[in-house]
């Protein structure tokens, strides 16, 4: 399985220039805990909820705070070919909830944590094969350690 099967699309972003509150707002609207900061089509960083918290609990005014100056910019990214098994052991590595999937240097999706957490259960609970089950529990595996890092 392919990480492009399972990503999210409908990848919610920002510009640099946006404040934490404009953030914090998309976040809430839309049940998301992350948003991709791109130049262009190109992801520059990444906003999370704990960087809204951190702004916050730093005293600083989420009005005033351009996403630019506190996004996370070293940022990590698959290809939608990758394998989603591989993607899960890099977050785990990595203790990161979120991966961006760029194709071409163009944002095409975003993988989280518990979409390929929600896929390892439908791949152990469906009746595949045992291939896919390994895998499924090497996914499941590498999750549970980013739970556990967070």
């Amino acid at each position: 399985m392919r990480v492009a099967d399972i990503m999210t699309t409908d990848v919610k972003t920002s510009s640099a220039d946006a404040t934490f509150a404009d953030v914090a707002r998309l976040l809430h609207d839309n049940g998301i805990s992350s948003v991709i900061v791109k130049d262009g089509e190109a992801p520059i960083g990444i906003v999370t909820e704990r960087d809204v918290v951190n702004v916050v609990a730093d005293g600083l005014d989420p009005r005033e705070v351009r996403v630019g100056e506190r996004m996370t910019r070293n940022l990590d990214i698959v290809e939608p070919r990758t394998d989603v098994t591989e993607a899960a052991e890099h977050m785990a590595r990595l203790r990161i909830r979120h991966l961006p999937v760029v194709d071409g240097g163009r944002l095409v999706g975003i993988i989280s944590i518990r979409d390929l957490t929600a896929w390892a259960v439908e791949e152990l609970s469906g009746g595949h094969e045992l291939a896919d089950v390994q895998r499924s529990q090497t996914t499941l595996n590498a999750a549970a350690r980013v739970n556990r890092a967070t």
